[in-house]
């Protein structure tokens, strides 16, 4: 590799051009033969990086972006590049607004027919199964939102896979009979569509968002009963309601309720005042949590991070009283 750091006058040009399409949000295309030219000899120099054929972009720029970001720009470069590239799995229910769970967004994931052949990138996968019918989204061909989940729900462990289930009931209103109606016609035979049945009976779209869906997947795996979602206790003299992500109502009709992420989102119309400090919201919670203890009820909270060892979660949901049943046969 070259160690002459010099560069000519076109790489400079090219430079700038690069960093222009950062300062606009896109990686650098190179569409033309002497731009390509010219990034392949920065390349060496090691002062950018090749994300992918054509596609390139400053190193600092690339380390510094989010995970979503980083899916959203090289799939939208890869598009301008291969127009008829379909983009497939956690790519697809990310630009679909389905669902991230950011453990299976390390890659674009792009479909390919069997007999093509590409170069390997870092932060490409390609996947090999038949597309289907596929939806335009702005630039970007995608397989149709109910394969999509199907094709996660087929390949991706339980914990993940149940958020895109759920998200997709809920942005896209479809019923759990419906998607087993679709996948019974069109994916019959597919690798894994066993389990991704298994996942479905587990679908519901009043799970706001992938990490709640998350967390209830690991009470199932740790033998936790289904808890009721978006739980609504009413306030003395009806003035509004509590709201708990989760709950369950004990045998003396009290309810056993459980908020994820921590304190502060027993949610009343209060809570929808901006100018409401992180310290007021905190005093808040804690009042709402003795008010709905001496309603009779009871209320826990847990990170997302306490669900990761699945045997020690179930122990402490136990040892809360929630009632348990077996635990999940899937992974």
């Amino acid at each position: 590799m070259s160690h002459d750091k010099r560069c000519s006058k076109p790489q400079v040009e090219l430079f700038f051009r690069l960093f222009e399409a950062h300062h606009g949000g896109r990686l650098f295309v190179a569409t033309k033969k002497w731009d390509e030219r010219c990034a392949y000899a920065l390349m060496q120099k090691e002062m950018i990086i090749r994300l992918y054929n054509h596609v390139y972009a400053d190193p600092a720029y690339w380390n510094d972006l989010g995970v979503e970001d980083r899916i959203f720009q090289l799939a939208s470069a890869i598009a301008v590049v291969e127009p008829d590239a379909v983009f497939c799995g956690a790519t697809a229910a990310l630009l679909y607004g389905i669902g991230s769970a950011y453990s299976l967004l390390d890659k674009v994931q792009v479909l390919l027919p069997r007999s093509t052949r590409r170069d390997t990138y870092e932060f490409v996968e390609y996947r090999r199964w038949r597309a289907g019918e596929v939806w335009q989204l702005g630039p970007f061909t995608l397989t149709d939102p109910y394969r999509t989940v199907v094709d996660i729900a087929r390949t991706t462990a339980f914990r993940y896979a149940l958020g895109y289930v759920d998200g997709l009931a809920r942005e896209y209103d479809v019923e759990r009979e419906e998607l087993r109606a679709y996948a019974q016609a069109n994916c019959r035979g597919l690798h894994g569509i066993a389990r991704a049945f298994d996942v479905f009976e587990h679908m519901d779209g009043r799970s706001d968002n992938g990490g709640e869906s998350e967390a209830r997947a690991a009470m199932i795996l740790a033998g936790v009963d289904a808890p009721e979602l978006q739980v609504e206790i009413t306030r003395p003299g009806n003035a509004g309601y509590y709201l708990a992500d989760y709950g369950w109502q004990m045998p003396n009709g009290s309810w056993m309720l459980a908020e994820l992420h921590g304190l502060g989102k027993f949610e009343d119309d209060a809570q929808n005042d901006p100018e409401h400090t992180a310290a007021k919201t905190y005093r808040a919670a804690l009042m709402r949590d003795a008010n709905l203890r001496a309603m009779g009820h009871n209320v826990i909270h847990f990170k997302l991070s306490d669900t990761y060892d699945v045997k020690a979660f179930g122990s402490m949901m136990r040892g809360y009283g929630i009632p348990t049943t077996k635990p999940y046969a899937g992974s």
